[in-house]
């Protein structure tokens, strides 16, 4: 029985660009679907009711709805073969995942407060950095030999998530084994291939 897989989210990056990563990276085919961001969002509106708990990111896999971003990232790292080769690996990998989302969780708790976002900056995102540099490998992966979901999740924040690439490149300078595993990711064909095919979107 062949496959099928339905994301759907507003038309940008947000919370399903993650997902859109990993079916990239393994090449996998799936129904990229689009709501028009619209002020009155009345195509959004229209279908609302038609998704669980009324909200996207939304993934329909052989007719069943998967909710929630980081369910529908999970389900996909693991049936990629993203989320580890063993339990050890798997836990590890989960681990830094956690890790890399607690930086997109305090950076969006301070968006919209200059004072907010300029601690984050100063003093907030560093120790978790090294947290990350200290327990990664330094072989382009956060875990084992191949890219995992980790790896996806800190290549998307560090290159397309932060507006402030000059902060963003102070952040990483001490930390080799991180911005490797940014590199390994960014030299995948078929990302090179999604980004450059990506258009620009406000979030």
């Amino acid at each position: 029985m062949s496959e099928s897989f339905k994301l759907t989210y507003f038309d940008g990056r947000g919370l399903a660009e993650i997902s859109r990563l990993l079916f990239v990276v393994s090449g996998t085919q799936f129904e990229d679907s689009r709501i028009p961001l619209e002020q009155d969002r009345k195509s959004w509106l229209a279908v609302k009711d038609t998704f669980p708990f009324k909200k996207i990111p939304d993934l329909t896999y052989n007719g069943t709805h998967i909710n929630h971003s980081k369910a529908i990232e999970r389900f996909l790292a693991r049936k990629f073969h993203m989320l580890g080769s063993n339990e050890l690996e798997t836990a590890l990998v989960e681990g830094f995942s956690e890790y890399v989302r607690d930086i997109m969780i305090a950076y969006g708790s301070a968006r919209g407060d200059d004072a907010k976002v300029a601690k984050f900056w100063a003093e907030d995102l560093n120790p978790i950095l090294a947290g990350l540099a200290q327990n990664a490998g330094n072989n382009g992966h956060f875990v084992g030999e191949k890219t995992t979901l980790p790896d996806i999740q800190f290549y998307y924040l560090f290159s397309t998530f932060f507006d402030a690439k000059d902060k963003v490149e102070a952040a990483l300078a001490p930390y080799d084994n991180l911005r490797k595993i940014r590199e390994t990711v960014a030299n995948i064909d078929s990302i090179k291939e999604h980004v450059s095919k990506r258009k620009e979107t406000p979030f």
